[in-house]
């Protein structure tokens, strides 16, 4: 455990000199609040882009928690972008540079290693979702109607589960890849075919990790606990992240005997 906590303490301190800990966090914020400000001035910006006032009047204005929703959806593109370039040099940086070899040779396990860096990414990545829809909230509060905390909270959780999943796949490409683009890459692409895969098969992938972020808006527009599948789709994603750390185990000593 003591060899643990000092390689996350390592993690965490690398994060913040790399100022990850500043950008990462900032980016989700304004993926954050930019949907409810849009929204709300709407009517002005369609009036300067030429729009009648009338017309932009009649554009509906969605509910608080279609706004929340809409806001989380945010994350699944840009932010899943960012922190795919992020963390895909999270080993694959470290195997390039000889820093990993120059822990792996100490008195340390493979999976402690693994370990620190996959809590490390998974402790940013919280902070940053967690930021993002507190300003979400705040804002949509503030311009529209009130959204209930737990549920604002609830959905959050859930949707960055598919973020540390999506997080632990790039680690584990990280140990398998010495290309850090195409880490990236196919991270990202990883994530698009699931949730293609599951739009395509619907009930046969009720499972599917990708499906946290449909339970994440549903969460937000009918309460917590409004889906029976909620906790099927949850607990198939933490037994496949816990498959792919054990594989990521795998490969950071398949990569040691190869050194």
């Amino acid at each position: 455990m003591s060899a643990w906590l000092l390689l996350f303490r390592k993690e965490m301190l690398e994060n913040a000199r790399n100022y990850k800990w500043v950008w990462i966090p900032l980016v989700f914020v304004l993926l954050g609040i930019s949907n409810p400000i849009s929204t709300y001035y709407m009517p002005q910006i369609l009036k300067a882009g030429g729009v009648a006032e009338e017309a932009a009047k009649l554009i509906p204005v969605p509910a608080s928690a279609e706004i929340m929703a809409k806001s989380l959806s945010q994350y699944g593109t840009l932010g899943l972008l960012v922190l795919a370039l992020s963390f895909m040099g999270t080993v694959a940086g470290e195997r390039q540079s000889g820093s990993a070899i120059m822990v792996l040779v100490k008195p340390v396990s493979h999976a402690s290693y693994i370990l620190a860096k996959w809590f490390g990414m998974t402790v940013l990545t919280l902070a940053a979702v967690g930021l993002g829809q507190l300003g979400a909230w705040y804002y949509t509060n503030v311009l529209f109607e009130d959204v209930s905390f737990q549920a604002v909270w609830s959905s959050c959780l859930v949707y960055a589960l598919w973020l540390l999943f999506v997080n632990t796949v790039t680690l584990l490409l990280s140990c398998l890849l010495k290309s850090q683009s195409g880490i990236a890459f196919l991270s990202l692409g990883a994530a698009a075919v699931i949730s293609l895969l599951t739009q395509l098969f619907g009930d046969a992938m009720s499972w599917s990790p990708s499906r946290l972020t449909g339970e994440a808006s549903r969460i937000l527009l009918e309460g917590p606990g409004g889906s029976q599948d909620l906790w099927l789709v949850v607990g198939a994603a933490v037994a496949i992240i816990a498959a792919l750390l054990f594989g990521a185990v795998a490969a950071s000593k398949r990569m040691w005997v190869k050194a």
